[in-house]
């Protein structure tokens, strides 16, 4: 009984382990997007504390929105602009920009699923 209860301690330890180096080097890809003009171009328009810049700051962001709405605002933000969801109308409020009909938000490039899967995990450690 002790011996498969080792066992299955070290298991358990072993998956959180491979977890948190795939989380970590997500999140350094997704740092590298948010900071490279030529791909993301975040850093341009977002501080990554509080700072309202063009756009707002990103400190705490995955608190505030969904993953889901993330994925699809990353993927194609005039989109998700004009669907005007909660999550949209709630940031033209805070950016004081409910009457505008397009977002100034524009990636250099359009982000592949895993860049914006990176770019998310590196959202996440702003807390």
């Amino acid at each position: 009984m002790k011996r498969y209860v080792c066992i299955l301690s070290g298991l358990a330890f072993a998956i959180v382990l491979m977890n948190y180096s795939f989380v970590s080097a997500d999140a350094a890809k997704g740092q590298a997007i948010f900071n490279d003009a030529k791909v993301g171009n975040c850093k341009t328009c977002h501080d990554t504390g509080d700072k309202k810049k063009v756009g707002p700051g990103l400190k705490g962001v995955t608190d505030r929105q969904p993953k889901e709405w993330l994925q699809k605002w990353l993927a194609d933000p005039q989109a998700v602009w004009d669907a005007n969801d909660e999550h949209v109308q709630d940031l033209k409020k805070r950016m004081n920009k409910v009457d505008k009909p397009k977002t100034a938000m524009k990636p250099a490039i359009k982000l592949t699923p895993e860049q914006v899967a990176d770019v998310i995990d590196f959202l996440g450690t702003l807390k």
